[in-house]
């Protein structure tokens, strides 16, 4: 009969098969630390932070958010560059095709990377469709392989408006207010 879902890590990801895009890990404490790109295979991906000296995943890191993307008209390695630049997590080491402030200069360097901003920054990243993977973890505080499936549209977090909010535009508004010295990690 096999199995209708699979985890990865504790993070089901079954929903996933097939959906391309960026994903933004949060810790424990809820504050940003990696973005990365996927496509398709979400389960080996998530696995393979997990392991080498340099794992970008670890045990107590609570939810991933999953930002979906078609590579077909957005260039992920771009994206996610750009993610990278606005977010600035801190287990992401480089930021190769942004650097600075200039928001004209950051639009005019993903044009030459074939990525087409269109209006501020801030509004172009918070136009993406995204869902929030949330750990599970069994009786035995282990990792949860196997559990209920879950559709992809089930993931979508509505806004709770608290400080604890895990939907896409308050890590958005987050980084705003971080930015602007109203917000501490």
């Amino acid at each position: 009969m096999g199995k209708k879902y699979t985890h990865a890590k504790g993070f089901n990801v079954t929903s996933l098969k097939g959906v391309s895009g960026l994903y933004l890990i949060r810790d424990y404490k809820g504050n940003l630390a990696y973005i990365g790109k996927c496509e398709d295979d979400f389960k080996n991906r998530i696995n393979s932070h997990m392991y080498g000296e340099h794992g970008k995943l670890n045990w107590l890191d609570k939810d991933i958010t999953v930002i979906i993307v078609d590579p077909n008209v957005y260039p992920l390695h771009v994206l996610e560059h750009l993610f990278i630049w606005y977010f600035l997590p801190y287990r992401n080491y480089a930021l190769w095709f942004f650097y600075g402030n200039d928001e004209d200069r950051i639009v005019q360097t993903a044009k030459e990377n074939n990525l087409e901003i269109q209006g501020p920054i801030k509004q172009f990243i918070s136009s993406f469709e995204s869902v929030v993977i949330e750990r599970e973890w069994d009786e035995k505080y282990g990792f949860k392989r196997y559990g209920e499936y879950e559709q992809l549209s089930s993931r979508k977090k509505e806004c709770d408006r608290t400080d604890d909010c895990l939907c896409f535009n308050c890590l958005i508004e987050k980084k705003g207010r971080r930015q602007r010295g109203i917000y501490t990690t």
